[in-house]
C-alpha cells in the first residue's frame, strides 16, 4: 500500500510514525516513511506499508482495525495530516 499525505510537520509526523512501525513490525509488517523534498508535492508524505502476501494484508486489517492503541494513533494523525491517495500495489518478481 502506498499513501500520500498532507500536513504536519518532521516534529508532529516521526513520534507517530516510529509508534506505527513498530507496532506494524511487531506483526510482521513494513512500514518506510519518506517525505517529498522537490516538486509539487515538496513537505508531503509518502508511505509504504508492505505485506508479505495478501493473506498477511487481510489478517493485518482485522488485527489494526480491533486495536485501540494503534486506532488512536491514526486519530492522532488525522488531527494535523489528510490523506491525498492511497493505491494497493503488487510487486512484480521480476
Amino acid at each position: 500500500a502506498i499513501s500520500h499525505y498532507r500536513g504536519g510537520t518532521i516534529d508532529e509526523v516521526a513520534p507517530l510514525a516510529k509508534t506505527l512501525k513498530a507496532y506494524y513490525l511487531k506483526h510482521g509488517v513494513d512500514y518506510r516513511l519518506s517525505r517529498f523534498q522537490t516538486g509539487p508535492n515538496a513537505g508531503d508524505w509518502f508511505v509504504i506499508v508492505q505485506y508479505a502476501d495478501q493473506t498477511a494484508y487481510e489478517k493485518a486489517q482485522t488485527v489494526f482495525a480491533k486495536d485501540p492503541e494503534c486506532q488512536q494513533v491514526f486519530v492522532e494523525i488525522a488531527k494535523f495530516a489528510k490523506r491525498i491517495s492511497r493505491e494497493m500495489v503488487i510487486d512484480l518478481d521480476l
